[in-house]
């Protein structure tokens, strides 16, 4: 995986009355690199049945698709991917986890400081990521930001360790800083910075211009990386 990483945020979708499954086939019209479904507001019944809708629709457009926190979730809806924190079940448990019940899930791990980089490198997930990079508002418990030059120095101690998955990164990231965030790492996460300010049906066709020009811009931030 390579790009954009979108983010599916159904409290801020909520909030402005949109609908979770249209405005991710939006983002999906965009061919990101990866979709996460993140519904922390919700009981587990709501988040099961959005990963149901769209589990097929990401496949149908060669996306994978990862649930926020909820392995178990991930496995009874044929959603091929999950993303923990530091507080949920440890990767080597999740993967246990999907063996014994006959599948397989594509883990990613959040990781806030070396320490935690460390640990990670030991766990082996599918994906490292690394945050919050720049100020959020997306979490109330936010780590303190470690800017460019933090993202930096992360990804260096995970690629010394021998980490040679994907490293993402995560927090605040806008289209303006999204370039120079992909120089550093394989794939940026955004929410905020894809949610549409118009309103009706035309929120869904900004929200698929935005997912355009993140990716555009990470493209080009990765480009520059290698040139």
């Amino acid at each position: 995986m390579r790009g954009l990483y979108a983010i599916v945020d159904t409290s801020a979708l909520d909030r402005r009355g949109l609908d979770v499954v249209a405005f991710a086939e939006a983002v999906l019209e965009a061919r990101p690199a990866a979709l996460q479904l993140r519904d922390k507001g919700s009981g587990a019944r709501r988040t099961a049945a959005l990963l149901r809708d769209l589990a097929p629709l990401a496949a149908r457009a060669g996306v994978p698709l990862f649930a926020n926190d909820r392995p178990d979730l991930a496995l009874l809806t044929g959603c091929p991917g999950v993303h923990v924190g530091q507080d949920d079940v440890p990767v080597p448990l999740v993967r246990a986890q999907a063996s014994r019940l006959g599948g397989a899930l594509v883990v990613g791990l959040s990781t806030h400081g070396e320490a935690q980089i460390e640990a990670g490198v030991a766990e082996a997930p599918d994906y490292l990521a690394i945050g919050p990079i720049f100020a959020t508002s997306s979490k109330d418990d936010a780590e303190p930001a470690l800017g460019l030059e933090g993202l930096a120095k992360l990804a260096a101690r995970a690629r010394g360790l021998g980490y040679t998955r994907p490293l993402l990164a995560i927090g605040g990231i806008t289209l303006e800083t999204a370039g120079a965030v992909g120089a550093l790492v394989e794939l940026v996460a955004v929410i905020g910075a894809l949610l549409p300010t118009a309103t009706g049906p035309g929120a869904f066709v900004e929200a698929k211009e935005r997912a355009l020009a993140l990716k555009e811009a990470i493209a080009r931030g990765a480009g520059g990386a290698g040139a």
